[in-house]
């Protein structure tokens, strides 16, 4: 149940405070949502849900239906480009990798999602009998020298490769492109990135206080 998952959250915040907004930007199932909406009606105060919509902050959303983009991809790719006022590819390295093209107009382009590095450790474990590492260090994209460095070395050069790839195709019809990396994972993406990434921990929020003021 959620409400037995985050029963301690809610009643430290309880005993601090009563809020009289919640903003919300919510990619997981209905449930969740409508736990909120009991939560807001319970406080009393209002609630605000971001949502993925045609245009928003500049951005021109790249999807013939946009409430199929989740929301956290489209709120990292309108801060990121508030934040730079350039073409950017937006990368987000959570459970899922996400990469987003947006032009110096502010056009959406599209994306790529693929999975996490956890996901990708999760499907080798799986789906061999040799192969059971754990990526608990993504460090460098040299050709591994043990099964683990192998494995983690490999998937973290895949994740270069696209955003390099995508970056690229973006510069030959912009004549700048900033990449911008949040999530969990970011910090590996930046040390094999160098300065061609721009590290900012909190993309997805600063989007939300864009669209959700």
């Amino acid at each position: 149940m959620v409400e037995g998952k985050y029963e301690e959250w809610v009643a430290l915040i309880e005993k601090e405070y009563r809020p009289r907004l919640i903003r919300l930007a919510c990619v997981a199932n209905k449930k969740s949502l409508e736990w909120v909406r009991e939560l807001a009606h319970r406080w009393r105060c209002k609630l605000r849900v971001a949502q993925t919509s045609i245009a928003a902050g500049g951005v021109h959303c790249g999807y013939d239906d946009p409430s199929s983009m989740g929301v956290d991809r489209w709120l990292a790719v309108i801060a990121a480009y508030h934040q730079f006022k350039q073409a950017c590819v937006v990368v987000d390295a959570g459970s899922a990798i996400t990469v987003d093209l947006v032009r110096g107009d502010g056009q959406h382009v599209g994306g790529y999602i693929v999975p996490g590095f956890g996901m990708m450790e999760a499907g080798l474990s799986r789906g061999t009998n040799k192969v059971n590492v754990v990526l608990d260090k993504l460090s460098g994209i040299a050709p591994g020298v043990s099964t683990q460095e192998a494995v983690s070395h490999g998937c973290l050069l895949m994740i270069k490769a696209m955003v390099d790839s995508a970056a690229k195709d973006l510069a030959c019809i912009e004549p700048s492109v900033q990449i911008v990396a949040t999530g969990g994972d970011a910090d590996s993406l930046i040390g094999v990135l160098g300065d061609k990434v721009e590290h900012v921990p909190e993309l997805v929020m600063d989007g939300l206080d864009i669209v959700v003021p």
